[in-house]
C-alpha cells in the first residue's frame, strides 16, 4: 500500500523550502552544490514543484517524482549559457555551423553529436533533476506524518 500524503500539507512544506529552509537538501546533491545560486536553484525547483500540487490532492513521492524528468527537460529547452567568458562573447554556443564543424573535426556519427550545446543540455538536465528530486524526497520527509492517507 503506498503512502500519500495532503497536498495541502505538502505546499506548507514546499512554502518553508521557498522561505530558504534547506533540511537535508544539500546532502542530496552533488559536492559541488553550496552557496547562494544553488539555494537559489533549490527556492526555485521549490515554486516549479508547488505547480504540480493542488491543495485538494493526494500524493505519494513517486506520484511527484515522475515530473522531475518533465521538470528538467523544460528547463533545458531554452538553455545556453554559463559556458565560459570566451564562447560566450563570441556566441559559439548559439552557431549550428560550429556544433557542426566541431563534430566533423571530432569525427562524431552524426546522430551522435555531443557538440558543447548538446552536452551543456545534458549536464543541466541532469542537475535540475537532482534538485527536482532532492526537493520532492525533502518534502515528503519533513511533511507531517500525521497528514498520511491511506492510497
Amino acid at each position: 500500500m503506498e503512502n500519500k500524503v495532503k497536498g495541502v500539507e505538502l505546499l506548507a512544506t514546499l512554502e518553508k523550502i521557498r522561505n530558504g529552509e534547506t533540511y537535508e537538501i544539500f546532502n542530496l546533491l552533488p559536492d559541488i552544490a553550496g552557496g547562494s545560486v544553488w539555494l537559489d536553484e533549490i527556492k526555485d525547483t521549490a515554486m516549479y514543484v508547488q505547480g504540480y500540487v493542488n491543495a485538494d490532492g493526494d500524493y505519494s513521492i513517486d506520484d511527484l517524482r515522475d515530473y522531475g524528468h518533465e521538470y528538467a527537460n523544460g528547463q533545458c529547452e531554452t538553455y545556453y549559457k554559463n559556458i565560459n567568458d570566451e564562447v560566450q562573447a563570441l556566441s559559439l554556443w548559439a552557431s549550428n555551423e560550429i556544433d557542426d564543424e566541431v563534430a566533423e573535426l571530432a569525427g562524431w556519427a552524426e546522430d551522435m553529436q555531443p557538440t558543447l550545446t548538446k552536452l551543456q543540455s545534458l549536464y543541466l538536465f541532469v542537475a535540475k533533476r537532482m534538485v527536482w528530486d532532492a526537493v520532492v524526497d525533502q518534502t515528503f520527509q519533513h511533511t507531517t506524518q500525521d497528514e498520511l492517507v491511506e492510497a
